[in-house]
């Protein structure tokens, strides 16, 4: 089990560290916003064992920032979150992403 940890904010946006059941920071969280509404997700986990509770955690929290920040949940954010190395999926939202970069090039 992982929790979300305030470590800082201003007012246009905030760092969390991941934390597990014994206190200890196993990762972050953090997003940054513009006025426009753009919408910057930035994500980091160390612990491979608590991969799907970070994604469950990290996809809900980011339709909560969809709804407030942009005004609207269709508004997709530039998401960047990874284990390690990898880079984790976070649904429609990843493959809309990579969708919108294959049509650029």
């Amino acid at each position: 089990m992982i929790f979300l940890e305030p470590q800082f904010r201003n007012e246009h946006g905030e760092i969390l560290n991941v934390i597990n059941t014994k206190g200890k920071a196993v990762g972050y969280l953090s997003y940054m916003y513009k006025d426009q509404g753009d919408l910057y997700v930035l994500g980091q986990l160390e612990d491979e064992g608590e991969k799907q509770n970070f994604l469950d955690i990290t996809t809900h929290f980011i339709g909560g920032l969809k709804q407030s920040i942009a005004g609207k949940e269709d508004a997709e954010p530039y998401v960047y979150i990874h284990l390690g190395g990898e880079v984790l999926k976070l649904g429609n939202s990843e493959e809309k992403a990579s969708e919108k970069e294959e049509e650029e090039e």
